[in-house]
């Protein structure tokens, strides 16, 4: 199975990228802004794994992301990229 991780660099995307690719069956493509909740040191234990991409674009960038859906097609989305923190909730 293939799966296309958004926000994959956040707190609980990069939880789900180690996960999946810990389970020895998923392949996993994280595609990350890099923005303010972004941390790429949490996913430095799956970064050379064979079963795991990543790239930095923004979800907003519609070439870009048919670009990615046309190389992998994976078989599911998870759509993590939402910078939804409670304290920007409060000023934004």
């Amino acid at each position: 199975m293939r799966i296309m991780v958004t926000g994959g660099a956040g707190f609980i995307g990069s939880m789900l990228c180690r996960t999946l690719v810990a389970s020895g069956d998923v392949d996993v493509i994280n595609i990350d802004a890099l923005t303010y909740a972004a941390n790429l040191d949490s996913l430095r234990e799956i970064e050379h794994n064979a079963r795991y991409k990543f790239h930095q674009i923004d979800i907003c960038d519609a070439t870009s992301i048919a670009e990615v859906l046309r190389l992998y097609s994976p078989d599911a989305i998870v759509h993590l990229a939402a910078e939804s923190h409670v304290d920007r909730s409060i000023t934004g």
